[in-house]
Formats: C-alpha cells, sequence, structure tokens
C-alpha cells in the first residue's frame, strides 16, 4: 500500500497551487525522499555550468526549479529549498573558493574605451542630455574611475543605451560584472560578458569588444542616437 504521496510545486509559480503535480506515490518514505532528491538533482545539473557559484546557481532554482514535498512527512525532513542549497555547494565548491579574488587590480584594459563612451556622453548639450541622464553618466564615470571601489550595491545595476530605429549599443555594469551588446545589424556586433572575480571561467567574448566601444563612442556623438541611463 502507498503511504507516501511526493507533490511537486512551481518555484516560478510561488504559491500558486493550479501548477502542482504528483510524481507518484511511494510505500516508504525513503523511496519518495530519493524521487524528490532526484528532482532537485536534474534541475542543478541541467543548470550548472563550470565558473557557475553556488549562489547563482541556487537563485536560478528558486526562481525557475522545481519543490517537491512529501506527505506525510518523515524523518529526515525533506525541505527541497536547503538540499538544493547544499547542493549548490557542493557542485559550485571550486568557483565558491575564487569567487571573492580581483581578476583585475585596475579596470580592465579590454574595456578601456568605454571611459571614453562616457564622456562623448556628457558632452551632448541641452535636450540631448537631461540632468538626470548627466547625473547618472557621472555615476558611471565614477564607478570606472574609481573601480573596484564604486560598483553598484549588490542586487543593482547600471545600464546605458545608445540606440538609433532597430539598433543598439547596450552596456550593463553589475557589482561584479561588465556586459556590452552591440545588435547584429551593426557593424560592431558584439556579445561580451566580463567578470571581475573569480575564474573567468564564464566569461563571453563575441565580437570586437575594443571595436564595438569605439563605434559606441561615436553614436555618443551623433544626435540620431538616442541616450539612455540608468545609475540608481
Amino acid at each position: 500500500m502507498a503511504d507516501y504521496k511526493l507533490f511537486v510545486d512551481d518555484n516560478y509559480h510561488y504559491m500558486d497551487e493550479t501548477e502542482r503535480y504528483c510524481a507518484g506515490s511511494f510505500a516508504s518514505y525513503s523511496e519518495a525522499l530519493a524521487k524528490a532528491k532526484a528532482i532537485v538533482n536534474e534541475f542543478l545539473e541541467q543548470g550548472y555550468e563550470p565558473g557557475m557559484t553556488s549562489h547563482e546557481l541556487y537563485q536560478g532554482y528558486v526562481g525557475f526549479g522545481e519543490d517537491p514535498f512529501i506527505t506525510p512527512s518523515g524523518e529526515p525532513r525533506f525541505s527541497a529549498w536547503d538540499y538544493a542549497r547544499e547542493r549548490s555547494r557542493e557542485l559550485c565548491r571550486d568557483e565558491d573558493a575564487v569567487a571573492s579574488v580581483l581578476r583585475y587590480p585596475q579596470w580592465p584594459p579590454e574595456l578601456a574605451g568605454f571611459k571614453a563612451v562616457l564622456l562623448a556622453g556628457l558632452a551632448r548639450q541641452g535636450k540631448d542630455l537631461g540632468a538626470s541622464q548627466r547625473t547618472a553618466l557621472e555615476i558611471f564615470r565614477h564607478a570606472i574611475e574609481a573601480y573596484p571601489n564604486a560598483m553598484p550595491r549588490e542586487n543593482s545595476w547600471y545600464w546605458l543605451r545608445l540606440g538609433r530605429g532597430n539598433a543598439a549599443y547596450t552596456v550593463y555594469l553589475y557589482p561584479d560584472r561588465f556586459k556590452l551588446h552591440a545588435d547584429e545589424i551593426l557593424p560592431e556586433k558584439v556579445d561580451w560578458e566580463l567578470r571581475f572575480r573569480g575564474s573567468g571561467r564564464r566569461d563571453r567574448r563575441v565580437g570586437d569588444a575594443a571595436a564595438a566601444l569605439e563605434g559606441m563612442g561615436r553614436a555618443a556623438q551623433d544626435p540620431n542616437f538616442t541616450l539612455k541611463v540608468s545609475a540608481g
């Protein structure tokens, strides 16, 4: 006789019971527990990438993973979130060990051209640059010049976009990384992500970042490109 049922909630639809399903009935608590752990492990192992920290992997799980639970509960009591946190630490042990190590003591030389982009933006006049935009650009510039001591706060980021029609250059500055994207229809199409700390195994370097930043600098001087920026 099956005494233990395994139900599964969807973290993406947190507290929405309409997304719940039953993953089976089991004769023993240990069988149900093994299945529950397997569900969590499957998500974590599929989501894991070399160079990922346990925090990144775990945040992916709590945002998009499945949350199995057993009824009635048994011993040891099972929490899918606690188990996912433990497994994330095991899977990401190597990256966690170096996650706080600064790779670049100064602003990365591959991204040196970004300061010129900010200066070109600040040189805009009148209606092309409002007071709030100027303030945001100054905060952006201070972050670059005072690197690594003036990065955005944890769980926040700065962004800058220069767009014309369907084409845009976009930069995101996070506490731990820099992202640069230039749309494919631009001559300097690029998709870069560079991390300031850790092993760098998750860096992405598609295209020529220096050329894209030069193009972005020219766009910042061109009134046909709309400048949008946030550093709040």
